[in-house]
């Protein structure tokens, strides 16, 4: 979609990808600089900042960039418009002394709204950057983010598998694997919640669920070990490796 993107940043935390106003757009942080582009329309936004962390939001049906500057204990979170880079919001946040800052922020935008996920060392903090302020805190030191037939729910690894979880912690679904998994990817397809992450002790091995069912209903061996999974709407999983960009339908 475009020309190559030059000087784009390898690091997960300083840059984001979603949906704004029908439009898939991307942001990203280079030389103190926020860099905001509408794939669709090709027009790109700057704004002034070095942020620690990048993610996209809907603020008030507004399409929004996030960016959370550390350091954790004492974060700052300000919230502007992605296409006029008006500041919608702003407001200070307590992470924590233990908080992990070099994350990236959870969000699955439109579909997450004005929420999204902050992980630390051993929790998620839900933000709503509308109202400013955490609404739930989710003991989770890695999770995905997502909409599900349930509403919004975290996908984390537990150690036989997955564990679905509401917004209110409550768990909603179990699903077993053989081993550890890590790189979850998680989307809601035809009103199904799948899930698809990486066997730790076997590289290039992904596993896939229909979360309505506990046991994988799918395995996908891949020819190299995977870097990052990613699942669309239309259930394509996308897999990245050393070797290239892997794709295959649930």
């Amino acid at each position: 979609m475009g020309a190559p993107i030059p000087d784009f940043p390898t690091d997960r935390a300083e840059w984001a990808f979603g949906v704004l106003a029908g439009s898939p757009t991307v942001v990203w942080d280079h030389r103190d600089r926020i860099h905001v582009h509408d794939l669709g329309s090709g027009d790109e936004l700057t704004l002034d900042g070095r942020p620690d962390l990048l993610g996209l939001a809907v603020h008030r049906g507004r399409g929004a960039v996030v960016a959370v500057f550390g350091p954790a204990y004492d974060a700052e979170v300000i919230v502007w418009d992605a296409r006029t880079g008006d500041r919608l919001a702003e407001f200070t946040l307590w992470l924590g002394h233990g908080s992990a800052i070099d994350r990236w922020i959870l969000h699955a935008t439109p579909a997450t709204g004005p929420l999204i996920g902050l992980p630390g060392d051993s929790a998620v903090s839900i933000l709503d950057v509308e109202r400013g302020e955490e609404i739930a805190t989710l003991p989770a030191a890695y999770a995905v983010l997502a909409p599900s037939p349930d509403g919004l729910v975290l996908v984390q690894p537990a150690p036989s598998g997955l564990c679905v979880r509401g917004l209110d912690g409550a768990p909603l679904a179990t699903l077993e694997a053989p081993a550890p998994c890590d790189h979850v990817a998680a989307a809601t397809a035809d009103g199904r919640l799948l899930v698809a992450a990486a066997l730790q002790n076997e590289p290039g091995v992904l596993l896939a669920w229909d979360a309505a069912a506990s046991r994988p209903h799918c395995r996908v061996k891949v020819p190299a070990p995977v870097n990052d999974l990613a699942l669309a709407s239309d259930g394509t999983l996308l897999a990245a490796t050393e070797d290239g960009l892997y794709t295959t339908r649930l």
